[in-house]
């Protein structure tokens, strides 16, 4: 039995860098055999041979493969080493070498012309940046599962604009989108990045700093949500973007709700000056919201119908409402009353009663007290809870988780009852309103 290299079927593969070279010559190897019955050679094996060839110094170096990937890759390993000087890993034998072959095999059926020796220094400087638990492709699995082909780019502040755009577009209310501008314009500020590079953690640590009170944190993590949830339905985010998940509300501390009583109104009411009586009255006998009042026009204030309508630009809710005026109401707003124009003057007149009339009347100011002291003696009126959440323009879960204190039907027929007295001299009508 004997072995024959018969001529080669195509040319000579030649291998550079720099000026070295290694030559690849592709053979068949055909093995025959002698017929003992006959005499005659016959063929035996027949298959691809392929040799390396290069000059090792003054050696001339040859080795048979019957892979040609695995005979390429040999060739590349000499040559960039003889270029390079470097003939101690033309040394390698065994494992080592074996192993060098195999991960350069691996490389060449990823992509064919990438180099082995920047591909280790890429892996390494991205690995050597991660913690020790966490693997390179857990990274990168994370980096795809978070930005999914056919997923658009865009900043926190280019999705925030688009928003406010599109709520805008909708006909919200000027104090939602104003809301959503303040709250989110300070999200944005802290992230000025890609929105789909944002994490749970991230957003966390934000609402934490801002330095505020449960209840305002919980706002700020509501109007992100918003912006999340815009954002997937925009294709910014992928649909299981989860990291909201993360981010748990604060607990809230239940705080006693606290009211005025009868007698702290009447002298509130009593020390107030002229401009600063509708604003009072209207907060405790109709239950307007501070900001609500402070856009409110007269318009607006139906004394002939006996109600307010809150448009639903004014609306904290967007949402158009009427408030019945009660009596009293109706003679404490009479001598005030105007055709239009704001009903109050103060840009904030929350601040002026804090500040300056509660310290006048003696009596310690309270937050949201006007609010909070209607909608209470409001309920133990009518005993029907549903209702004065539509005067208030809240749920009636809302109704009884903040607003609403236990009054008796006594004290809430003294309250309804506060009403100026016949000859109040400090009464005189608001000088009108330039058109």
């Amino acid at each position: 039995m004997k072995a024959h290299r018969n001529a080669p079927d195509s040319p000579p593969i030649i291998v550079r860098a720099g000026g070295c070279s290694a030559t690849i010559y592709p053979t068949r190897n055909r093995i025959y055999r002698v017929d003992p019955a006959t005499g005659e050679r016959v063929l035996k094996g027949d298959h691809e041979q392929f040799t390396l060839v290069y000059w090792h110094g003054k050696k001339r170096v040859r080795q048979k493969f019957t892979d040609l990937s695995k005979a390429r890759a040999e060739a590349e390993l000499a040559v960039i080493k003889l270029a390079n000087g470097d003939s101690e890993i033309l040394k390698l034998t065994g494992t080592d070498r074996a192993e060098y072959v195999k991960s350069l095999h691996t490389l060449r059926a990823w992509r064919p012309n990438a180099d082995l020796s920047h591909c280790v220094r890429d892996f390494v400087q991205a690995a050597s940046r991660l913690p020790d638990n966490i693997s390179l492709k857990e990274a990168v699995d994370f980096f795809l599962k978070r930005h999914p082909a056919g997923l658009q780019a865009r900043t926190v502040r280019e999705v925030i604009d688009e928003l406010v755009a599109a709520k805008r577009a909708a006909q919200n209310s000027a104090v939602y989108l104003k809301d959503l501008e303040s709250r989110l314009g300070s999200f944005a500020n802290a992230f000025q990045v890609p929105i789909a590079s944002i994490t749970g953690p991230q957003i966390e640590a934000f609402l934490r700093g801002l330095g505020l009170s449960p209840r305002s944190q919980n706002n700020h993590r509501r109007v992100i949500g918003t912006l999340v949830r815009f954002a997937i339905k925009k294709k910014y985010l992928p649909r299981d973007f989860g990291e909201m998940d993360d981010v748990e509300k604060v607990k809230d501390a239940v705080s006693e709700i606290e009211i005025f009583t009868p007698a702290e109104l009447r002298q509130l009411l009593t020390v107030a000056r002229p401009e600063m009586v509708p604003y009072l009255a209207i907060g405790a006998f109709a239950g307007l919201r501070a900001a609500e009042i402070q856009r409110l026009d007269w318009s607006r204030v139906k004394l002939a119908e006996r109600h307010i309508e809150v448009t639903a630009g004014t609306a904290k809710t967007a949402s158009r409402r009427i408030v019945p005026i009660s009596d009293n109401l109706a003679a404490w707003l009479a001598p005030y009353a105007q055709p239009d124009g704001p009903v109050t003057t103060f840009l904030r007149a929350d601040k002026q009663l804090f500040h300056r009339l509660a310290p006048l009347a003696g009596v310690p100011w309270k937050h949201n007290g006007l609010r909070h002291s209607f909608v209470s003696y409001r309920v133990a009126q009518v005993k029907n809870c549903d209702q004065v959440a539509l005067e208030a323009g809240n749920s009636p879960r809302m109704i009884f988780k903040h607003y609403r204190q236990l009054v008796t039907e006594k004290q809430a027929e003294e309250w309804f009852a506060i009403r100026p007295p016949a000859e109040a001299a400090n009464i005189v009508p608001l000088p009108a309103v330039a058109a």
